[in-house]
Formats: structure tokens, C-alpha cells, sequence
């Protein structure tokens, strides 16, 4: 593969997480909003994107086998 064509991988693998993080911190903000929020399921959806945080940071445009299964939208590992 062309170190462009990595590059570009690269780069829609990190979008593909970030797009990742918005249902999840709705998720939050709504059960947030509720008379009684559930405090597990707020640390639950926190650790998910401390989870995408964590693999944003990490990943490298070499880890060509990570970015192929974030961008595969019939990996178990996409998010939906």
C-alpha cells in the first residue's frame, strides 16, 4: 500500500472513532437529564470513550491491521 494511501486510511480511521464518540456522549448527556440517571451506565459510556480516546492516541498509520477493522463496516470491533 502507498504511504498516501496509509496516510488517508490513517486519517478516516481516527474520523471513524471520533464519529464514534457522539452517540455515546449523547447517551450521557441524556440519561444525564433523567429524575434518576444511572451512575453505572454513565461510567460505563465513559469508559468507552476513554477506551476510543486511549486507541486515538495510540494508533499509527502502520497499524495497518487495526485501521483495516475500524474501517471495515462488517467488523464486530465498528462502532454503529
Amino acid at each position: 500500500m502507498s504511504d498516501l494511501k496509509t496516510g488517508v486510511r490513517y486519517e478516516v480511521a481516527l474520523e471513524v472513532l471520533g464519529q464514534g464518540r457522539q452517540p455515546i456522549m449523547s447517551a450521557i448527556a441524556h440519561e444525564r437529564q433523567k429524575a434518576q440517571p444511572s451512575q453505572p451506565f454513565i461510567r460505563y459510556c465513559e469508559m468507552r470513550l476513554d477506551a476510543i480516546d486511549e486507541l486515538q492516541d495510540s494508533l499509527e498509520p502502520s497499524d495497518t491491521d487495526t485501521i483495516e477493522r475500524i474501517l471495515d463496516p462488517n467488523s464486530t470491533f465498528r462502532m454503529r
